[in-house]
């Protein structure tokens, strides 16, 4: 316990003494905020890059690396995929990287969307696990509230679908996952890789509207103490519309209405959790939207130079995902 907090005041110490470039550098908050939602594998992790970083400079290129090789992948899933990522400045980033590569990861097809649809709406009962409202284009209750149901991935779809015939594709994809690993070790443990992306897992049935707020890091599951009952948690960003329909208690019970599927893996909604809390308590939502919205509009950088350049590399407009 005393290795550990004095690991903690070492990296404390390290964040303290950090001098911003300008008003607007959030370095030193950007750190402490992913540091404090973290897993413990994680935030050691964490820890040990921050600690080897040998000045302020490092400590920055390690902030860019976890935004444009973790947090933008994951916010873009709807529109943009990733071209470019800071690397880390950890001195055995190539070494995990390569040997991730090594293993032949395959992304993941299509063809098997429909059937995993199929098997997800049975399981689910034909609704929506947040608002149970039911599928519009299946038998339901006379008086039923129906909606388009969705099928969600909890580790976005876009991780697992990039072209393999590339090879910067497949380095960049790489990078994502290492970093995806590092500070969500529970992954590795799970040898949850790009090919796991399509498994029943990872996948829940979501009205059409509350899919977009979940792929959004806008609504979260947050985990209560009973096994497969969620806190739904939304934010101020959150759209008022699709969450009218929502328990009033926001508690909700997942459970296998029909088949032998399993359900979506606690350990794949509390990284969804994770990331969509860090996004809001440390103002990143904001920053990554705007660097979105801009390169959207402009398809390069803002009139107004107020974009961030090395995140508007980190995108390309191109590449609509559609989800099962």
């Amino acid at each position: 316990m005393g290795g550990m907090s004095s690991f903690q005041t070492k990296t404390d110490r390290k964040l303290n003494s950090y001098k911003p470039l300008k008003p607007t550098d959030k370095t030193k908050d950007f750190l402490s905020d992913f540091l404090e939602v973290l897993p413990p594998d994680g935030k050691a992790n964490l820890a040990v890059d921050i600690l080897g970083c040998s000045d302020d400079e490092k400590l920055r290129q390690l902030v860019q690396s976890i935004k444009t090789g973790l947090l933008i992948p994951l916010k873009s899933q709807g529109g943009k995929t990733p071209t470019e990522v800071t690397p880390s400045p950890r001195p055995d980033l190539e070494e995990s990287i390569e040997n991730l590569k090594s293993l032949d990861i395959e992304p993941i097809n299509g063809n098997s969307q429909s059937q995993l649809r199929r098997h997800c709406l049975e399981r689910d009962g034909y609704k929506c696990f947040a608002s149970s409202k039911y599928s519009q284009a299946y038998p339901h209750p006379q008086d039923a509230l129906t909606t388009y149901l969705e099928a969600a991935h909890i580790i976005p779809f876009s991780l697992g679908s990039f072209q393999a015939n590339g090879r910067s594709i497949v380095h960049r994809n790489a990078v994502i996952w290492v970093n995806l690993r590092r500070y969500f070790p529970v992954l590795r443990n799970m040898s949850f890789a790009p090919e796991q992306i399509n498994s029943d897992n990872n996948v829940m049935m979501l009205d059409s509207q509350i899919h977009r707020e979940f792929g959004q890091f806008r609504l979260i599951f947050e985990a209560t103490e009973i096994p497969h009952q969620y806190h739904i948690k939304t934010f101020p960003d959150t759209l008022t519309g699709p969450i009218f329909f929502l328990p009033k208690d926001r508690i909700v019970n997942f459970k296998v209405h029909n088949g032998s599927w399993e359900l979506p893996d606690p350990r794949l909604l509390q990284i969804h959790a994770c990331i969509g809390n860090f996004l809001h308590m440390s103002g990143q939502t904001e920053v990554i939207d705007k660097t979105l919205r801009d390169f959207e509009d402009c398809g390069g950088l803002a009139p107004s130079g107020s974009t961030d350049v090395e995140d508007l590399l980190a995108m390309t407009s191109l590449a609509l995902l559609v989800e099962a």
